[in-house]
């Protein structure tokens, strides 16, 4: 590629990433604030303005990024995360601490008479929900839990009343794939029932309203519906469409979510390559608008209700357009809160394409192609293929300057949903358990193959993801050598039992339900077949690795093996480090480095054949 041409691609690249992310938006109980969080000064902070427009206000000043936030009932105050603290910001000055040098705190919750701020720590080894006071004295010490030990709570949910919490977490220890959903009274006196889950993976519990049952996700049939849970476990399918899951993440800012009136419910549900938002009547489960509801196909998230009920509040994003945070009226047209889109950028060479892909076992495959501007028979593109992160996840269509870039300098991009995504299903995301490193990569790999058949392909691939998708990376270069002419690993893993024994609680569980332990028998095989460690002599392509040195679930350990055994057998490689990230780039001066450090290395080993 000329200089030239490089150059305006980095720039494309820089102004991609020249402004901040809005995300995790809260609407004030009053509805007439919204608060988010937003890099200022090169870390996350809690800024709000008003719903109706006016200026920002940055609320909160830290030198460690805030990671959560939450409204007080009266609206007058802010709890959030930073570091190992809670903290507490009151909207007319002032600051205070309510517990600091916590381990692993995540989801503050206020009680609905704002006495008691609940908070899941991983201070004694597994996620559980404490309770702290709201006021008085700073804690140095946290009270004990409500919930059980040896149990890690994902999400959870007050009752109106402030008497019972709902909590979402794996019970059962001989299968990690049945989730249940538990109340526990906030009393301390240790009683709790187990109302969802004993047989199926049930997720996002949200209380009515009124106190009268739950809302939440289920898989009891194959795929994942909204259903209404009673108080004692009496379960009714709101939405049952046997078709694509509804998104059940276990993240808290994308399950289901119960109408201030108690009339309706939103959630989302996967669509190839994103997810739609949906409204359904809780009564009978019927569509009250009858049109999409979000403002663009993309991926959305971070639901919540105007305290009127008449409108949402959420996330959006795609390869066309950044992440920002939306109004959508049920009755009206949406409206974007925040615009966080560069001035100038060119538009996207086109909206990615929808592929059916059958993998050499039968199993029918989905994937995105984006495609660059000029390919065709005529001139021929070489493709980087994608896996995507999780494994229990899927591609969505984000705003992501390194795929613009690639697709932008001449590359096809195709992402393939491998086996164990989500989205297609029970059957569909059982189908890797056993199968890390072995089902997932030949589904990459016949990937590649479908697109080396397409007249716009010149037959040459590189392989690029992250995390799991990193992981991918690396048993694809050994599991197919001569496929690949570049590799891009970001922070993935490579010796799959080590990482197992020295990554963090939440990664060991999700490993164990899928693969079992290393120290059986009968998995052992199956884990050293699992972990591209060990066969790195057969690796032919130029690798790039990029970690951070922070890194708690796939540890830095994993890239420095990697690349002590390519240095052993002479192999091309780099390696980045960022001293100051962990699973992942934060920080978007290191989100730059790290696409213009990818792209550099594609060009330079997998360089363009027509100009794009």
């Amino acid at each position: 590629m000329k200089t030239a041409r490089r150059e305006a691609i980095r720039e494309l690249v820089s102004r991609a990433f020249a402004h901040a992310r809005p995300h995790a938006p809260r609407v004030s109980p009053d509805g007439r604030r919204i608060a988010w969080l937003e890099e200022r000064g090169g870390t996350d902070s809690v800024v709000i303005r008003r719903l109706s427009g006016g200026p920002i206000q940055q609320l909160t000043g830290t030198v460690e990024p805030v990671t959560d936030l939450a409204w007080s009932p009266d609206g007058r105050s802010i709890a959030y995360l930073t570091g190992t603290s809670l903290r507490i910001a009151r909207l007319r000055g002032g600051d205070t601490l309510v517990v600091e040098h916590a381990a692993g705190l995540s989801q503050p919750r206020w009680s609905p008479d704002g006495e008691r701020i609940a908070v899941i720590s991983r201070a004694r080894g597994w996620g559980q929900i404490v309770l702290l006071p709201a006021a008085g004295t700073a804690l140095t010490q946290l009270p004990a839990a409500i919930t059980p030990s040896g149990v890690d709570v994902i999400t959870y949910d007050w009752h109106p009343s402030g008497d019972e919490v709902v909590w979402e977490a794996v019970r059962n220890e001989e299968n990690g794939n049945l989730v249940q959903l538990t109340i526990s009274r906030t009393s301390g006196d240790k009683s709790e029932r187990v109302v969802a889950g004993a047989d199926c993976w049930a997720t996002g519990g949200r209380w009515m309203p009124n106190g009268d049952g739950l809302i939440a996700a289920d898989d009891r049939g194959g795929f994942f519906h909204v259903v209404h849970i009673s108080t004692i476990g009496v379960r009714r399918e709101i939405d049952p469409v046997d078709a694509d899951d509804v998104l059940a993440s276990n993240a808290p800012d994308e399950i289901p979510v119960p109408s201030p009136d108690g009339s309706l419910v939103a959630f989302l549900r996967y669509e190839p390559g994103g997810c739609s938002i949906q409204v359904r009547q809780i009564a009978d489960g019927v569509d009250p608008i009858g049109r999409r509801l979000d403002a663009f196909p993309g991926n959305w998230s971070a639901l919540s209700w105007l305290p009127d009920s008449s409108a949402l509040v959420a996330t959006g994003q795609s390869e066309a357009e950044p992440e920002d945070i939306w109004l959508l009226p049920l009755r009206s047209a949406a409206r974007r809160i925040t615009d966080s889109a560069p001035l100038v950028l060119p538009a996207p060479p086109s909206a990615p394409i929808v592929v059916s892909i059958t993998a050499r076992d039968g199993l029918p495959l989905k994937g995105l192609l984006f495609l660059p501007r000029g390919a065709s028979a005529s001139a021929r593109v070489p493709t980087m293929v994608n896996g995507h992160g999780g494994p229990t996840w899927q591609f969505l269509r984000s705003w992501d300057p390194l795929v613009r870039s690639i697709v932008e300098a001449g590359y096809a991009y195709l992402t393939i949903d491998f086996r164990g995504s989500t989205g297609y299903g029970r059957d569909f995301r059982f189908a890797l358990h056993d199968e890390w490193g072995h089902g997932d990569v030949h589904d990459l790999v016949d990937g590649a193959r479908w697109a080396a058949e397409q007249p716009w392909s010149d037959s040459r691939f590189g392989v690029i993801g992250g995390s799991y998708g990193g992981y991918l990376t690396l048993c694809a270069l050994v599991d197919e050598p001569a496929l690949w002419s570049v590799g891009i690993d970001r922070y993935g893993d490579s010796d799959l039992a080590l990482s197992y024994r020295l990554g963090d609680r939440p990664g060991r569980l999700d490993v164990e339900r899928q693969m079992g332990r290393p120290d059986e028998p009968s998995k052992a095989p199956l884990y050293r077949r699992a972990s591209p460690i060990f066969e790195t002599e057969k690796i032919q392509a130029p690798l790039l690795m990029l970690h951070g040195r922070k890194d708690k679930r796939v540890v830095p350990r994993m890239t420095e093996i990697m690349a002590r055994q390519l240095e052993i057998e002479s192999k091309f490689h780099e390696v980045v480090w960022f001293d100051d990230e962990a699973h992942g780039w934060e920080r978007r001066e290191n989100q730059r480095k790290a696409a213009e450090k990818t792209l550099d290395f594609i060009l330079a080993h997998l360089p363009p054949t027509v100009k794009s």
